[in-house]
């Protein structure tokens, strides 16, 4: 049986290769940079914020797919 995690979840985009977010503890805007498209391409990652080291799941939703905000 598995836990629900306790990291908190963020929405962020993709631009190019990357994938950016704003933390929101620190409001400091970090980015993801990836060499390789599989990887770039996964809808949900882990990744810790720079300058307050705070550790959230990013959630990148599919251009093609629904809104996440707002599912209806």
């Amino acid at each position: 049986m598995t836990k629900e995690s306790l990291i908190p979840t963020i929405i962020g985009s993709r631009s190019g290769y990357a994938i950016r977010f704003t933390c929101p503890s620190c409001h400091n805007e970090n980015k993801i940079l990836y060499n390789m498209p599989k990887p770039y391409y996964k809808e949900t990652r882990e990744a810790n914020c720079k300058r307050c080291r705070t550790r959230y799941t990013i959630l990148v939703p599919d251009d093609n797919s629904k809104n996440v905000l707002n599912p209806i």
